[in-house]
């Protein structure tokens, strides 16, 4: 009995030193979906009923569609798209869009009864795009040159030539010479479009062939009309598709010189 007595005193003792020292208990925490499945389009923030929200998943495929009908915001844009006879709403960042024309957009993200307070009306559906391009994108870029244009007196004061620089005109010219090399270029940023098919898309222009555009992908920013030095390399003939197709582009840019 004594020694039933001092088991069952044993007991009681390790079982209050386990509750006040013992080993603690780590619960597995339940998972959740990760915030990077979806990709945010980083607008829209000002313009959104939340209570109405119903996320989908993204769509990470290019989308090719004809704009139907266009509704202005002050930051934003609706557009009403017609994909293989399928008719549905976008929105994306306020732009200039022509009806009748085509155009390209991938990552849309699809919400349910979306308030857009500017125009007091609830959509039943419409896919939130960070940008879409134009189907000619790649045709903004010269790809025959007649004749050069005769340089006026205002031309020649927006020539641009820095010392290691090659011209645009003699790359443009000579493309064959300089294909796959890494060359240095000179010239004012005409136009940026950023953020595309992870690049930025810097139209450069020099003074010396003003008809061509000469595009550089970079992971760096130019404003429009900075005057930049930067280095590359040379790609003829690319086609990254959704209507970005080159005869001659300046692939990984980096910035030399900006000013």
């Amino acid at each position: 009995m004594k020694i039933f007595k001092l088991i069952f005193t044993l007991g009681i003792a390790i079982t209050l030193s386990s509750c006040n020292g013992g080993p603690k208990v780590i619960s597995t925490p339940v998972s959740s979906p990760s915030s990077s499945s979806q990709e945010s389009t980083g607008i829209f923030s000002d313009d959104i009923n939340s209570n109405a929200l119903s996320p989908a998943p993204v769509s990470n495929d290019v989308h090719t569609v004809e704009v139907l009908e266009v509704l202005p915001t002050s930051k934003y844009v609706y557009l009403k798209v017609d994909e293989k006879g399928e008719e549905f709403w976008i929105a994306t960042s306020k732009k200039e869009v022509k009806v009748g024309e085509t155009y390209f957009y991938k990552n849309g993200i699809l919400k349910t009864n979306f308030e857009s307070k500017e125009h007091n009306r609830v959509f039943d559906k419409v896919y939130l795009v960070a940008n879409i391009v134009p189907a000619n994108h790649g045709a903004e870029q010269s790809t025959a040159i007649s004749s050069p244009k005769e340089n006026t007196k205002s031309d020649s004061q927006q020539k641009i030539e820095i010392e290691g620089s090659i011209k645009i005109s003699e790359l443009v010219n000579n493309k064959s010479k300089y294909d796959g090399k890494e060359i240095q270029i000179s010239g004012k940023c005409s136009k940026l479009n950023p953020n595309i098919m992870g690049r930025n898309w810097i139209h450069l222009k020099d003074g010396s062939m003003d008809e061509y555009d000469l595009v550089v992908t970079s992971d760096v920013a130019v404003p429009e009309g900075h005057v930049v030095t930067m280095k590359g390399t040379v790609v003829l003939d690319k086609d990254f598709g959704a209507g970005y197709k080159y005869d001659l582009i300046i692939e990984n840019g980096e910035i030399v010189t900006s000013k």
